[in-house]
């Protein structure tokens, strides 16, 4: 799968395989040249369970639990504690534990552990962390206000919703277009509860400053 401008194919035999833009070593091949064919990964690319494209990142992970990701990284939205870029997949060794499934945006990195906990890493100025603050971070950390009995998580190119087990919506984020369905254009740093016409909620669909709800 593909969020902008790279995709990936998981093979049936368990080869992975991507195309599409690579200057910052998303495609995990070992450099910053673009691919116009589907061309193996061959590095740090075996016993792989799940991938997941970000915006110009990809993570992967395996069966073993582990996760690990590449390219862009100049946010820390790879989660391996700096900011720089990596042109292989690089293993993620703080708080990428008990992982049950990962969620990628523009620039920043969700994972939801099988605790239920919530943790994220990456670009973070106008709050699409979740943390309470505007503060950018370069590994995974937990996001605890408003987080409890959380069923799925959405990411868009620039804000995060959550929907709860128990049906409620929240979300938190860029909001300069109206994208959280808060009734206003304030940025939220924390999740927020969206409350009008937010019951009932099958699926949620989100596109880059604007959002569907069915």
């Amino acid at each position: 799968m593909g969020l902008s401008y790279h995709s990936l194919i998981l093979k049936n035999d368990g080869t992975l395989w991507s195309c599409g833009r690579n200057d910052f070593g998303q495609l995990g091949l070992g450099d910053s040249y673009n691919r116009y064919t589907f061309t193996q990964i061959t590095t740090n690319a075996d016993d792989i369970k799940s991938v997941y494209c970000g915006f110009e990142h990809t993570l992967i992970l395996k069966n073993d639990g582990t996760l690990w990701s590449c390219g862009r990284n100049d946010y820390g939205q790879l989660g391996l504690g700096d900011g720089t870029n990596r042109t292989t997949f690089t293993l993620v060794t703080t708080n990428a534990n008990n992982i049950k499934s990962i969620y990628c945006g523009h620039s920043f990195t969700f994972i939801l552990k099988n605790n239920g906990t919530l943790w994220s890493t990456g670009y973070n100025e106008d709050g699409r962390l979740g943390l309470g603050d505007g503060s950018n971070r370069a590994t995974f950390t937990q996001v605890t206000t408003n987080t409890n009995d959380i069923k799925e998580v959405y990411c868009s190119a620039s804000y995060t919703f959550i929907l709860k087990n128990d049906g409620t919506l929240w979300g938190c984020g860029f909001n300069n277009e109206g994208a959280l369905g808060l009734g206003d254009t304030a940025n939220r740093y924390i999740f927020t509860q969206a409350i009008i016409n937010t019951d009932n909620i099958k699926e949620i669909y989100c596109g880059y400053h604007h959002t569907l709800i069915l």
